[in-house]
């Protein structure tokens, strides 16, 4: 989905780009060193934000879920899963709770289906994966589909595609991209896209708060 509005978008701003494949770690390092123009999808904290330009336009907003066996009961804090082993796909960020939290085990995977795979196998025993990333995954390896459940909702970022400081173009393509953001919002080309993908412009089909959301209120409370 992200490829299709990235796509649109420099469409709309007559930009002509090309997308590759890449890991997410390794596009964000190529980014980074100004071989690449940008990279997505990013959730962007503190770090990303001091070595990359981000664009004004999100790309869209999506759940990050806590994925474990077919049979698993609904968790509701990080402590139900204290000490077991949680697949991380290298590079992504998943909020500041799940981020700071020091009693599981990250077992990191280059990609989200290998974290699949290995919970599979049982190899471990939860994995960690945007809701659109795994519905795509499992359109793509039906013989997956079944298997897994999400147990928890744990985050909701905004995604972005995020700009090289050191690529010549990148500011002039951030320019672009801001554009034609805005310019397929206005004339419905967004709307179509998540329509075709099922997610509705900043709504989860979820229900209730999130492990983050949760985390903050205590933390806030007096």
């Amino acid at each position: 989905m992200s490829a299709d509005i990235v796509r649109a978008a420099f469409s709309a701003s007559d930009t002509s780009v090309e997308l590759a494949p890449y890991p997410y770690s390794r596009c964000m390092e190529l980014a980074r060193s100004g071989s690449l123009a940008g990279c997505f999808n990013t959730t962007p904290d503190a770090h990303i934000r001091a070595e990359f330009l981000l664009p004004q336009e999100v790309l869209f907003s999506d759940d990050i879920l806590l994925w474990g066996h077919a049979g698993d009961a609904a968790i509701d804090d990080l402590d139900a899963i204290r000490g077991k082993r949680v697949a991380v796909t290298i590079g992504y960020t998943y909020g500041e709770y799940f981020d700071s939290y020091a009693d599981i085990q990250r077992i990191a995977v280059r990609r989200d289906i290998n974290g699949f795979r290995m919970l599979q196998r049982g190899r471990v025993d939860y994995v960690i994966a945007f809701r659109g990333t795994t519905d795509a995954l499992l359109r793509d390896n039906p013989e997956l589909v079944g298997q897994f459940k999400a147990l928890t909702r744990v985050h909701r970022p905004r995604l972005y595609l995020t700009f090289s400081r050191r690529h010549p173009r990148a500011a002039a393509l951030l320019r672009d991209f801001d554009a034609g953001m805005r310019q397929i919002r206005q004339d419905g080309t967004y709307q179509r896209i998540l329509a075709n993908w099922q997610l509705s412009d900043g709504q989860s089909s979820a229900h209730g708060s999130t492990l983050q959301e949760r985390h903050n209120n205590k933390t806030e409370s007096p």
